[in-house]
């Protein structure tokens, strides 16, 4: 089997980009030319029968029987176009067959009451009217988005309104209905209809982040003194790291404060004896042509050239091994060979999902990385949330279903869908609670643009990150922990670490975001609707993992092995760079997921115990997958989720920071306090190290005001 998906390269070209730029995308007239026939029986109803002639009811009916032959025809009726069909049926009846005239006399009042019911039935079934028009202006994966049914359950409430004003005024005066102030209050309606489909999707994501519209002006000069500084950042994990080294870049003055002694946070190394390990980071993801890790290295001035090893992947399912390359013609060729049947599905399946992932990445490429709602508008202008969604339906079509809701679409074998799906686990959630964007992101992405593993280990690549920032001028002050954010009437002034103040213009928290605002900032400036709301926010599962260093030689093996079976992960760290182990020997790194109340706290007297218990245990299960692995244990260390707490400050040894099923939301990027922002798993896009990467593109680019060149807008 063949793949032929687009290349990065040439789907992102900046050319390609321009021409489809959604400000330069005129809107298409079809919804509202049907939105307008539609109202063309009620018209000559009410013009007709104004002049005391029933004939307008049967005009009204003959005009709509033709604008629902063809709806009859292709089997999709407008639910407007139906109940007015249903209305001038019965009117008919009642004046031609039972001899009444007052559907002719009363003409206003009650063709609006019919109207009134009409719309107040399609809000009721969740099916409002006036997205049936708006339909064939977007995609049909578009049509069940929650935010294509929020807009236009405003839009049908308020033609509600105009109907009900209506009949009111004509059923307490003698207005006919084809005066100008009914007549007036319908074009009122339409033109709302109208202004309100194409600025209505930037008006709600607006509303929604109100609280976070603040502005902190700031210039690479801003801060003189010694203890001051444009920019104080809470953590050297790769978020902070990244922000930290875009900025000083750019020429703001930096600082960054880290509890432990050295940066990375989960993307580290450990050291024990003679070998390395990776602390928790299996692999990295966004080092194609325009990832957005590419991205940032090269601005940065570090070459992502010999930094990094692709990995090879075995997956281990029902006892069956598939070994699936470093690549995605790889994969694709040895799930077809282990699924003959499904091979054109296969190929179907990553056709689509190649072409959702790279219009991710293509609509926001002149800012380096996607984008959050809230950006999509203030960046690219009002009418890019409505355009976005036509112009781009393979990925509007992802964001609003599920992983296994794709993987269903596409593939029958329910074995092939888990081990497609076998990567959703590093998101911490099941196929199913998997959202389209963390499916593409961190499910899809490996498997499309390949997973890498960083030469030297993951703490080779947070020590270049933390270079990067010293050598552009920024600051990182290790074993500093910050005991509180200083703020004033509810903007940023500074952070304490210990009898230390560091004055700053502006913070970001690459601690996460629980930490950050129930413990860092006082609670009378977080306040307590935004307090409630962290606190409601759960976290991600944790995991125990197991550091062995093998006395053999395990480079047969693939470096990187998803143990379905077991639900565990097996990385030979030496396979990726045998650097990180003794010639002939091998440096393992097992990670199984695990919950954080299912292991005790390290005060308890049986903890260590249970940690060496559940270590054997891991080492047991990974002894299934490379038989005699226990016998060959040299060195042995582990981390439980209560370790993992302890070195991160993540609550609850968290992986992924905040839950990421679907249903959950992160916090915004900036906190409701002027000046402060959030970096890493925290806020968006999610965790993974490409994913919070983007996050402190994110912060950099928006503190420097999303200028390209000088950091200025």
């Amino acid at each position: 089997m063949s793949l032929h998906l687009p290349e990065g390269e040439a789907a992102m070209s900046p050319q390609h980009n321009a021409d489809i730029d959604p400000r330069n995308t005129g809107s298409k007239a079809v919804g509202t030319l049907l939105s307008a026939l539609a109202f063309l029986p009620w018209l000559a109803y009410w013009f007709i029968t104004d002049m005391d002639e029933p004939a307008g009811i049967a005009i009204a009916l003959a005009i709509s029987c033709a604008l629902l032959a063809q709806q009859v025809w292709t089997a999709s009726y407008r639910f407007f176009d139906a109940g007015a069909f249903l209305y001038f049926l019965a009117a008919a009846i009642v004046t031609y067959a039972l001899d009444s005239s007052i559907l002719v006399t009363e003409a206003g009042p009650i063709g609006f009451a019919a109207l009134l019911a009409i719309a107040l039935l399609s809000l009721v079934m969740h099916r409002p009217f006036s997205a049936d028009a708006a339909r064939n202006e977007y995609p049909r994966a578009y049509w069940r988005n929650p935010a294509f049914t929020t807009l236009h359950t405003i839009i049908t409430s308020a033609w509600a309104f105009v109907f009900l004003v209506c009949g009111i005024v004509l059923a307490s005066s003698a207005l006919p209905a084809a005066d100008a102030l009914p007549m007036g209050l319908l074009l009122a309606g339409f033109i709302f209809s109208f202004v309100f489909q194409i600025m209505g999707p930037a008006f709600l994501v607006t509303q929604r982040y109100r609280p976070f519209e603040w502005h902190v002006p700031l210039t690479p000069t801003s801060s003189h003194q010694q203890d001051e500084f444009d920019v104080a950042i809470i953590g050297a994990g790769i978020g902070g790291l990244t922000s930290a080294a875009l900025l000083a870049k750019r020429g703001y003055k930096v600082l960054v404060l880290e509890q432990q002694s050295q940066p990375g946070g989960y993307c580290r190394s450990l050291e024990r004896g003679d070998f390395a390990f990776s602390s928790g980071v299996s692999g990295m993801t966004g080092l194609w042509d325009n990832g957005p890790v590419r991205r940032v290295l090269q601005q940065l001035g570090i070459s992502p050239d010999g930094r990094f090893t692709p990995h090879s992947v075995r997956y281990v399912h029902k006892g069956q091994s598939i070994d699936t390359g470093c690549d995605l013609q790889s994969l694709a060729d040895s799930l077809a060979d282990a699924f003959p049947g499904e091979s054109a599905h296969v190929d179907a399946f990553f056709q689509d999902a190649s072409a959702a992932f790279f219009q991710l990445h293509e609509y926001s490429s002149r800012f380096d990385t996607p984008l959050p709602d809230h950006l999509v508008v203030r960046l690219m202008g009002d009418k890019a949330a409505a355009h976005l969604p036509r112009i781009y339906p393979n990925l509007f079509d992802w964001m609003g279903k599920t992983l296994q809701q794709k993987l269903d679409e596409h593939l029958e074998n329910n074995e092939l869908k888990t081990i497609v799906s076998a990567v959703s686990g590093q998101n911490g959630t099941r196929p199913e609670a998997t959202t389209g964007l963390r499916a593409l992101i961190g499910c899809m992405g490996p498997q499309l643009t390949g997973l890498h593993y960083p030469s030297g280990g993951p703490g080779a690549f947070a020590e270049a990150m933390a270079h990067a920032v010293e050598s552009h001028g920024g600051t990182i002050m290790y074993n500093y922990r910050a005991d509180r954010i200083l703020t004033d009437r509810r903007r940023v002034r500074g952070v304490r670490s210990g009898a230390e103040i560091f004055q700053a213009h502006v913070v970001v928290s690459n601690a996460n975001a629980r930490t950050c605002v129930l413990q860092l900032v006082e609670a009378s400036e977080a306040g307590g609707p935004y307090i409630d709301f962290i606190k409601s926010l759960a976290m991600s599962r944790s995991a125990f993992i197991v550091y062995a260093g093998i006395d053999g030689d395990l480079s047969s093996y693939p470096s990187l092995i998803q143990n379905m079976d077991g639900d565990f992960t097996i990385l030979i760290n030496s396979n990726a760079d045998p650097r990180l182990a003794p010639r002939g020997q091998s440096s393992l790194t097992l990670i199984a997921p695990i919950g954080y109340r299912d292991f005790p706290p390290r005060d308890e007297r049986d903890y260590d115990d249970r940690k060496r218990q559940f270590a054997a245990l891991l080492l047991r299960k990974a002894e299934e997958v490379i038989p005699g692995l226990t016998e060959h244990v040299a060195v042995l260390d582990a981390a439980t989720p209560r370790t993992l707490e302890s070195y991160t400050a993540m609550p609850e040894g968290a992986l992924y920071g905040f839950d990421q099923s679907t249903g959950s939301r992160r916090p915004h990027f900036r906190a409701p306090i002027k000046g402060l922002y959030f970096a890493g798993a925290s806020t968006f896009p999610g965790a993974g190290v490409e994913s919070v990467v983007m996050s402190g593109m994110i912060c950099a680019n928006d503190i420097a005001g999303w200028g390209r060149d000088n950091g200025r807008a």
